[in-house]
């Protein structure tokens, strides 16, 4: 059996705005909570997850990746609010949301996704939602507890930052969180 990687398109965040998350998570760590927190380093706006692929797939992979931002222009979006998902009720995922261009961002996912499935990905069954995830939450916490803890957090923002780029990484699933390492940089149109 082929060794293989598992691996994820995405696009990276601005040590400014991971500055900016970092705060957040701080805002919202409370006692008694369980949360898996993502690294700050390691946050990113995931385009496409793609599993454990075959190393020989890379190249191919590189190419719809180039072809979908060579077609697309740069954009600025925005860190802002906090939510959970599904619902708070069985809040399971802490995310910053995102706005801006966002039909620029939904415009090169959907033609990475249309790219990529192309060559055997299945397509995302849900719709995008473009979001970051800053933690993982193990066990239940109460409704009222988490939404007092994110309402106040709803409106908060980042500055703007400005997408440039889709990133192909590896992930190596480790203990103390993920690592990843970069495995092909595709530029945006000027």
């Amino acid at each position: 059996m082929p060794q293989t990687l598992r691996a994820f398109v995405a696009v990276p965040i601005p040590d400014a705005v991971a500055l900016f998350l970092k705060q957040i998570q701080a805002r919202l760590r409370l006692p008694g909570r369980n949360i898996r927190w993502v690294a700050p380093k390691n946050i990113h706006l995931t385009l496409k997850f793609l599993g454990e692929i075959d190393p020989s797939r890379v190249p191919a992979i590189a190419a719809q990746m180039d072809a979908a931002a060579g077609v697309t222009a740069a954009f600025s979006l925005t860190a802002k609010g906090v939510g959970v998902f599904p619902d708070l009720g069985h809040a399971r995922v802490l995310w910053v949301g995102l706005v801006g261009d966002l039909d620029r961002l939904k415009a090169i996912q959907a033609t990475l996704e249309s790219g990529l499935e192309s060559l055997g990905f299945k397509k995302e069954s849900r719709g995008f939602g473009a979001h970051l995830t800053i933690g993982r939450i193990r066990r239940r916490i109460d409704a009222q507890l988490i939404g007092e803890s994110v309402e106040p957090l709803k409106t908060v923002a980042s500055d703007y930052f400005r997408v440039d780029r889709l990133m192909l990484f590896k992930s190596i699933l480790k203990p103390h969180g993920p690592e990843y390492t970069l495995l092909h940089t595709s530029h945006l149109a000027v």
